[in-house]
């Protein structure tokens, strides 16, 4: 008998197959259909029924998210474990190699370790209990669409599915261990700046400019790393036709994120008023578009949750640790909605990026994870 890792390990052949197969599947945000036909299939063939609810109806997705009872002890679900099926762009060419223990795209795109390390672990743990004699209790899986673009998929999902008194979604880059306990509120805006167009050889007196509206309201603001809580940023700028004309319009998206709500509100608030006075310092009109992108969380450290993957993590041998993030994820939606959710840090490096990875060792250590935490759900409730 080996340690519980090696044992999984032992377990796990064909997993980083898996993987491989469903990273080559391109899907972008919004064009989930074919690896969630895939994730379906994998499903069914363990006899387990699949529904599709209508989160894609909602943000012009060609299809929903996947939820999956996984039955064992106890006709409730005690856990909500989700993924998400999308990926970022480019998705042009995915070829995934695997080179000393190492698996990266053999192309110049993104790989989709992120976030289908996850999707991968869960159907193959799933298979290993439906194949075995693994006494577990009931669960539910959740893969979800639209993650990359703001959450969608969780925003518009099927509430009634979601009747687990807690959740886990494994959405965060960085060595398994790590356990994301706090999470930011996310709030975006965008600014639409307009002024006068003119010729701008001629007559450049007659006209007002969009973008130098725009870059005076930046030049007020303070972006990056404002504290060790808080980002701003702004993303996109775009305006104006030609070189030789003053730019009637202007668009501006930006953003700020904070673990403290009163400092986002009042980054905002700063922002806001940058763009306000851009626009009249050079004469122009400026409308502004606040969106709540999704409510921030906090984890207890006596949490259920939190003491179940402490004890899981521990029991494949791996030391775990707390952190908040400056990144949103499903567990966002999840907290929101009255279900304590944590976000797990499941091995993928570099994600977002044509070096994307995920190391073999760190893909069967995300599937003893989920395992464990199976393992150690409650069946006597």
């Amino acid at each position: 008998m080996g340690t519980p890792a090696e044992e999984m390990e032992a377990a796990t052949e064909g997993l980083a197959e898996l993987f491989m197969e469903l990273a080559a599947i391109v899907s972008p945000s919004r064009k989930e259909g074919e690896v969630a036909a895939r994730v379906r299939s994998y499903l069914e063939d363990l006899g387990l029924e699949v529904y599709e609810d209508k989160a894609g109806e909602g943000f012009g997705g060609e299809c929903g998210n996947l939820w999956c009872r996984v039955p064992g002890v106890g006709a409730a679900p005690q856990i909500t474990l989700g993924a998400h099926l999308d990926t970022v762009l480019p998705t042009a060419a995915i070829q995934p190699e695997m080179v000393h223990g190492v698996i990266r795209n053999a192309k110049p795109t993104i790989l989709g370790a992120d976030n289908k390390v996850a999707v991968a672990s869960l159907l193959h743990v799933t298979r290993l209990l439906r194949q075995g004699e693994t006494e577990h209790a009931t669960f539910d899986l959740l893969f979800s669409v639209g993650e990359e673009i703001g959450l969608q998929g969780a925003k518009h999902l099927d509430r009634e599915r979601l009747e687990s008194p807690m959740g886990l979604v494994f959405d965060s880059a960085g060595a398994v261990g790590g356990i994301v306990t706090q999470a930011p509120s996310q709030q975006t805006m965008q600014a639409f700046f307009k002024g006068k167009a003119a010729h701008a050889g001629l007559v450049p007196e007659e006209g007002r400019s969009a973008i130098q509206a725009a870059a005076l309201a930046i030049a007020d603001m303070e972006l990056g790393r404002l504290d060790e809580r808080t980002t701003a940023n702004v993303g996109v700028i775009e305006g104006g036709i030609a070189g030789n004309i003053v730019p009637e319009k202007c668009r501006v998206r930006a953003e700020c994120r904070s673990l403290d709500d009163e400092r986002l509100a009042e980054v905002v608030a700063q922002m806001v008023t940058a763009f306000q006075s851009g626009a009249a310092r050079t004469g122009c009109e400026v409308d502004i578009d606040l969106v709540r992108e999704y409510q921030g969380f906090t984890i207890g450290s006596r949490a259920p949750v939190l003491r179940l993957v402490r004890e899981a993590l521990a029991g494949i041998g791996v030391e775990s640790h707390t952190h908040g993030s400056g990144g949103g994820s499903d567990a966002n939606v999840l907290n929101e909605l009255g279900v304590p959710t944590l976000n797990l840090d499941c091995g993928m490096q570099k994600v977002h990026t044509s070096e994307e990875e995920v190391s073999v060792t760190d893909l069967h250590r995300v599937a003893a994870v989920v395992m464990e935490v199976v393992k150690g759900l409650p069946t006597d409730v």
